[in-house]
């Protein structure tokens, strides 16, 4: 499966932090990175700017299996997910965008190493947010994928 994975940072060696990031994402397979792009930070404001990329990673990995692997990837790397808010400032934000053709929403149980982040993991793909956001917008038409393909306007339900 080919998937989109939009990667971002904004606290200490944000250009590290997204090499370690397509580092952990290259042990899941083949990577091809976008250029990279500055953004300030969206709806609050608060902390430095971001240096974004998104990433085509094939893996054969499912969705939630591969939402997983990001989770883990992002905790290994010094990743806070259990601090309180939304859009807050972190080291390393790995969201899974697009996987193949799959379009629809997941809700599993979480896997014993990631319940501190809560009792159900959650999917919904294509990633609900990521077609207005131009940090994942334009890195992913460098990529040669369109906004189109980052809309969720036509759901179909997930195979798993």
């Amino acid at each position: 499966m080919r998937a989109l994975v939009a990667l971002g940072s904004n606290l200490g060696d944000r250009r590290a932090h997204l090499e370690a990031g397509l580092a952990a994402l290259a042990s899941l397979g083949a990577v091809t990175p976008s250029p990279l792009w500055t953004e300030t930070p969206d709806e609050s404001g608060r902390g430095p700017d971001y240096l974004n990329t998104v990433a085509l990673v094939d893996t054969a990995l499912d969705p939630p299996a591969l939402l997983e692997a990001l989770l883990r990837a992002e905790l290994r790397l010094g990743r806070d997910r259990v601090q309180a808010g939304r859009n807050i400032p972190r080291t390393l934000d790995l969201d899974l965008i697009l996987a193949g053709d799959a379009r629809g929403t997941w809700r599993w149980p979480a896997p014993p190493d990631l319940a501190a982040l809560g009792p159900e993991l959650a999917l919904v793909l294509p990633h609900p947010r990521a077609a207005g956001r131009p940090f994942v917008v334009e890195p992913a038409r460098a990529l040669g994928i369109g906004p189109e393909a980052l809309s969720s306007a036509s759901p179909r339900p997930p195979s798993r």
